[in-house]
């Protein structure tokens, strides 16, 4: 468990902070309702009022970093009236952006575990399913796929296995683990296999319409993503390839005629924006592609 921009280990700055900046994190903590829960399902052993304080110390510590490193860098190029001015400013920015992606950081850690889960969990849920279905007991399957290498999934059975080991029935464990759990796929498929076991039902058949479900939802996620697909290529073709193309030849055409110097610094330019539009390009189809695939 770690905090991004924290100079001291969590449970240190914890003990450390005490009280101190409690009267600001509660109005904030208004403004977050859910962060207790993002920080439960991400894997935080703390409440959202520490959080939240911990996320105050570590944007005062960059503010102070970065207004001392731009004070000296600056003292001897800028009047010092100035630089006392300017420096604050620039401590200012970099504690607001160190706090707004402390706070954000939670949610980036879900949206990430979340895409592992979904992305293997067909996978485990068909190991499951040959186990089962081969004689071995729910328990035994468990046990198996915390085993495999499935990850997230894995240490969420583990987790799992080490509250059946402790004495609490099957059906319990898989409720707990359903409740710190972010992914929506993953949370149904353990509630039908609990209500399964409580009620006695074939775990196996469970399993196997879980896993048509499952394999159903992502024949149409492929489908949607397919469709998404299709203008972004089309977006593509046209700042990437034909716009460069026939910018290059209009270019050349326009300094015979208009007597424009064409200079190596444009076709410089050029390709930097086509790189940089590429780079952009390669990030959106990433966030536009679904977790069950």
């Amino acid at each position: 468990m770690r905090v991004p921009f924290c100079p001291i280990p969590v449970k240190k700055a914890q003990k450390m902070l005490g009280s101190t900046f409690y009267g600001i994190a509660e109005p904030l903590l208004k403004l977050s309702p859910s962060l207790d829960i993002d920080l439960e399902q991400a894997g935080f052993d703390m409440n959202g009022r520490d959080y939240l304080s911990i996320a105050l110390f570590s944007s005062i510590f960059m503010f102070i970093i970065m207004f001392s490193i731009f004070a000296v860098i600056t003292i001897h190029f800028v009047d010092p009236s100035k630089v006392l001015m300017m420096s604050t400013l620039i401590g200012m920015v970099f504690f607001f952006i160190t706090f707004l992606y402390i706070k954000k950081y939670p949610k980036l850690l879900l949206k990430k575990r979340m895409a592992n889960i979904e992305r293997n969990m067909i996978y485990a849920l068909r190991h499951m399913y040959v186990q089962v279905t081969s004689g071995v007991s729910l328990f035994e399957a468990i046990a198996s796929v915390s085993q495999g290498d499935y990850g997230e999934i894995s240490n969420e059975f583990k987790s799992a296995l080490k509250m059946i080991n402790t004495g609490i029935p099957i059906e319990k464990a898989l409720e707990e683990m359903t409740v710190r759990n972010p992914s929506l796929y993953f949370r149904r498929s353990m509630w039908q296999i609990s209500n399964g076991v409580k009620s006695g039902s074939d775990i196996g058949f469970i399993l196997k319409n879980i896993i048509e479900y499952i394999s159903t939802e992502q024949k149409i996620v492929i489908r949607r993503y397919g469709s998404q697909l299709n203008p972004l290529t089309v977006a593509y073709m046209m700042v990437a390839v034909i716009i460069p193309s026939l910018g290059v030849t209009f270019l050349m055409v326009l300094s015979s005629f208009a007597k424009i110097p064409v200079t190596e610094k444009m076709f410089w330019a050029i390709l930097a924006f086509v790189a940089i539009f590429q780079f952009m390009f390669l990030g959106i189809l990433k966030s536009k592609r679904p977790n069950l695939i």
